[in-house]
């Protein structure tokens, strides 16, 4: 196979777009490099240099070019989109102001003669050359060294890997920021097109005391092994239930399923009433990041706002603290409900348990985690309203997730739908996850032990973008309602 047919068969493969991408830049990132060395000069790339925004710079110019070139690698697997790519590309850079003298544009594809001399035209306009090398040109380099193109070609995965690892040890604390900094410029674009869901999960609620799911079980199989030890007529200390239930919670594994089973089939009667004093017990009602997140809910003049809130907590706190706001709202937590265009739908895909349940019909079948029929119905049946639900705001809006772990395996299985059916997608990630860093701050004077953490980050960041998804980092998560703030600007 030539050396052409060997790119455009990563190009169209049948890999999602941003594991083929990065795996194909690292591939072309490394004979550019090899290509400038040949002539006796450097190529850089971003993180050998944090003055570099782009995928690259040829500093010293290459070839009959001896100017500073700022070089964007780009792949199309829908030619139809890949004129107004390179005019958004070229447009992007021509308002930013350039540091360069030559813009390189290395496109991955056969380009049409048609749309070569639209670009030409465009050169009239923009205060720097432009120079665009297609795919017959990256094999007239590549031949160069065919050898080390076979190798990197050969061993696409384990380059890309050890060059993650590599830029990773590279990247400085500025770098993180930087990134941070642009993601949220992005969110914040898509919050003034209307174009933002929120995906809340337990760490949402977690400041104003609702009870963790961890929390949850333990009191349900508390209030278990009180009931049977009653009927035995055994009264046992609250100090030895307690260790009971933790004891028995540990053998049953961290299984929502088995743990659930024993509580849903010990205690059918009243069963809903349990689970909501028990989940507000220690409730505030409020905390800064759930009014924040009401905040981002008020419409900018002449906006709607945040589409839509997919909530994985059954509490209610975000409607109370949009109760304080007066925003109108409508509760989604059962297939047919619908909310009209003047409210904003909050849909409780796990169930919804209101502390007062006068306003909703209903209830007493939404907890669809408490049942192991419900559970495998969001499991198994992609058709499930539930599912159905998230997947079409995850097709059609940016989503940011907050105070969501993504260790539950439905969601990341939806993410996996969604990311699969836009395989052929030439689009970068367009969700976002706000996620806490993982540190080690008592060891942080260890070189081993923070190269660790670079490593360990950069490697999610790549697991999460095959999910669809950017990750925020935040080291603290009372940093949250700042990011929602810079959001709603």
């Amino acid at each position: 196979m030539e050396i052409k047919e060997k790119l455009l068969d990563l190009v169209n493969s049948n890999y999602r777009v941003p594991q083929v991408f990065y795996g194909l830049e690292n591939l072309i990132i490394t004979m550019l490099e090899d290509y400038a060395k040949q002539q006796g000069k450097k190529f850089l790339v971003s993180n050998q240099d944090r003055r570099i925004l782009y995928d690259g710079m040829f500093e010293d110019g290459i070839d009959d070019i001896d100017k500073k070139i700022a070089v964007e690698i780009k792949m199309f697997r829908r030619p139809s989109i890949l004129l107004n790519r390179l005019y958004d590309t070229v447009g992007r850079y021509s308002m930013r102001g350039s540091d360069f003298d030559t813009l390189l544009l290395i496109i991955v594809n056969d380009i049409p003669a048609s749309i070569l001399s639209r670009i030409e035209k465009e050169k009239e306009n923009i205060k720097f050359d432009l120079q665009i090398w297609d795919i017959n040109k990256l094999e007239d380099i590549f031949k160069q060294n065919e050898d080390l193109f076979n190798d990197l070609y050969s061993n696409l995965d384990k380059n890309l890997l050890k060059n993650t690892v590599n830029q990773a040890l590279k990247t400085s604390s500025d770098d993180v920021l930087r990134k941070k900094e642009e993601h949220l410029k992005k969110l914040k674009i898509e919050y003034d097109k209307d174009n933002i869901v929120l995906f809340l999960g337990a760490g949402a609620s977690y400041d104003a005391k609702i009870a963790t799911w961890d929390t949850l079980i333990t009191d349900l199989l508390i209030e278990l092994i009180d009931k049977e030890l009653a009927e035995n007529d055994i009264q046992m200390e609250n100090q030895y239930k307690k260790i009971i239930a933790t004891e028995l919670s540990k053998q049953n594994g961290a299984s929502p399923l088995l743990q659930t089973r024993f509580i849903r089939t010990g205690m059918p009667e009243n069963f809903g009433e349990l689970v909501r004093k028990i989940l507000y017990k220690n409730s505030l009602n409020s905390s800064d990041l759930l009014n924040q997140i009401g905040q981002l809910c008020i419409p900018n003049r002449g906006k709607v706002g945040v589409q839509a809130i997919v909530n994985h907590n059954f509490d209610d706190l975000i409607e109370k603290s949009l109760d304080r706001l007066d925003i109108r709202y409508r509760s989604i937590y059962d297939e047919g409900m619908i909310p009209n265009s003047s409210e904003l739908g909050i849909y409780h895909v796990h169930g919804f348990l209101p502390q007062e349940t006068g306003d909703y019909d209903n209830l007493e079948n939404t907890l669809l985690v408490f049942s192991e029929e419900g559970y495998h119905k969001l499991v198994l049946e992609s058709y499930n309203w539930a599912n159905i639900t998230q997947i079409n705001f995850l097709t059609t809006h940016t989503c940011v997730f907050i105070g969501l772990s993504l260790t539950d395996p439905n969601l990341r299985r939806l993410l996996e739908i969604v990311a699969q059916k836009n395989i052929n997608n030439d689009d970068q990630p367009k969700h976002y996850a706000v996620l806490k860093r993982s540190t080690f701050k008592n060891y942080q004077d260890i070189e081993s032990i923070r190269s660790f953490e670079k490593v360990n980050q950069s490697l999610q960041e790549v697991y999460y973008q095959e999910l669809g998804l950017n990750i925020i980092w935040v080291d603290d998560f009372k940093e949250i309602p700042n990011i929602l703030k810079s959001i709603k600007g």
